[in-house]
């Protein structure tokens, strides 16, 4: 039995998972969850496992780009819809343009030394810094590495960098006029409890929206509810119980949040858009599954990471200068979860 063999085998046993799903995790292969990738990957790195060469073909490598997933708490990043997407729209771009893509997965403790370290020691030509869950603060140390970065799904208005975002502000204050247009006034919003620079934009959008037909946001109405679905419903619960008083409707932060503030809201006799309507953001696969469906906002996650390569593509031949911001554009998909009160 060979070398590679015997340590696909190791790897697959300590993971629990098929040897099958570690050689595609170790060739880059799409298909693989981000969670099942993240314990294979940790298990290689952990236990000093040699990777794989990489396999011959006919098509030249032109370089090598990084996704680094930076996982701050992993409230917001999971094994979700909206991520598997994500990273598919990456791999595939990256393999279009005959580049191999690399996984690193970063947290609070990671060291930056490290870090350079291993993009000389690997041959990277450009890393796509997943920072859906950082900080100002976070960001800060990868602004020393010496080859072309590019921020994906956050934007700091202090920090001279490369960003490629969804277009938060828009996207909420479509979905808060959308209500608006129905004739809704007393329009709430599902907060996540958990503070990402994404959140902190779509309350902006919501705020936008209100101001500019004469509304204010009304903290009565503003609900702080975990961005896990089991969380949110437990925190809507747990307000519930306290004779919340209602709006007629509410803007969530995302769909899972509004998908457990709905369940919370339904075994509490609320009906769905009859006493509250609600808004989502992001358009997962079940919110047409769930009852009613969801009216929310549609973010291409596929187009998104797509636009992450071509960018930093075009910063590693020169052909995009430093410090550009592109958003990526959202629409709204009305669905049954509206009532019009008018």
């Amino acid at each position: 039995m060979s070398f590679l063999a015997v340590t696909i085998s190791e790897i697959a046993r300590k993971a629990n998972v098929s040897s099958a799903t570690v050689s595609m995790v170790l060739n880059n292969k799409p298909g693989i969850s981000m969670a099942t990738r993240e314990k294979v990957l940790k298990i290689v790195e952990e236990y000093g496992y040699s990777l794989p060469p990489l396999k011959k073909n006919n098509i030249k490598n032109k370089g090598k780009l990084q996704l680094a997933i930076y996982k701050k708490h992993s409230k917001v990043i999971g094994d979700t819809p909206f991520f598997q997407a994500l990273i598919e729209g990456i791999e595939s771009k990256a393999r279009h343009n005959s580049y191999q893509l690399t996984f690193k997965y970063l947290s609070d403790n990671s060291n930056i030394d490290s870090i350079v370290s291993d993009i000389k020691e690997n041959y990277i030509d450009g890393m796509i810094l997943l920072g859906t869950e950082m900080e100002e603060n976070d960001f800060e140390k990868f602004m020393s590495i010496d080859i072309p970065v590019l921020l994906l799904d956050s934007y700091f208005l202090n920090i001279n960098a490369n960003y490629v975002i969804i277009d938060n502000v828009s996207g909420v204050y479509k979905a808060t006029k959308h209500l608006l247009e129905h004739g809704h006034r007393k329009i709430g919003y599902l907060k996540s409890s958990v503070a990402i620079q994404n959140f902190k934009e779509r309350y902006e959008g919501y705020a936008k929206a209100l101001f500019e037909s004469g509304l204010t946001p009304d903290p009565a109405f503003t609900v702080d509810l975990l961005p896990t679905m089991d969380g949110a419903y437990e925190d809507m619960m747990r307000v519930l119980s306290g004779k919340l008083r209602l709006p007629t409707a509410f803007v969530a932060d995302n769909d899972i949040i509004a998908f457990g503030a709905i369940k919370a809201l339904k075994e509490n006799n609320i009906k769905i858009p009859d006493d509250v309507s609600v808004v989502g953001f992001d358009d997962m696969p079940f919110c047409t599954i769930i009852e009613p469906k969801l009216t929310t906002i549609n973010v291409d996650k596929n187009a998104l990471g797509q636009l992450a390569v071509d960018s930093l593509i075009q910063m590693i031949d020169g052909k995009k200068r430093i410090f550009f911001k592109t958003a990526l554009g959202v629409t709204l998909v009305q669905r049954d979860s509206v009532l019009p009160l008018k």
